[in-house]
């Protein structure tokens, strides 16, 4: 999974993160998750999160605050993440 875009908030880009867990992968048995489709240990980064003010519409300016969030992906299916940043703007 690479960090979703166009969110409008940290709790948005948390939900979409859960709906493509559900979506993919189930739990192990062991405190972790598997891939669905084939079965590989569900590994994890860091997706850094860039919280821009929406007064200065889409250019991307703020305070300099950044959330982190964990982002799963299968080794297998999906490989590592080429996109693990992201900015939403409130």
């Amino acid at each position: 999974m690479n960090a979703p875009t166009g969110m409008k908030s940290p709790d948005d880009l948390m939900e979409d993160i859960k709906r493509h867990t559900v979506a993919h992968y189930e739990p192990d048995g062991q405190n972790g998750f598997k891939c669905k489709e084939c079965g590989a240990q569900i590994q994890q980064t860091t997706c850094f999160v860039s919280v821009h003010n929406n007064q200065f519409g889409n250019m991307c300016a703020g305070s300099g605050k950044v959330k982190q969030l964990p982002l799963p992906y299968c080794p297998s299916c999906e490989g590592v993440p080429t996109r693990t940043s992201t900015c939403v703007h409130i």
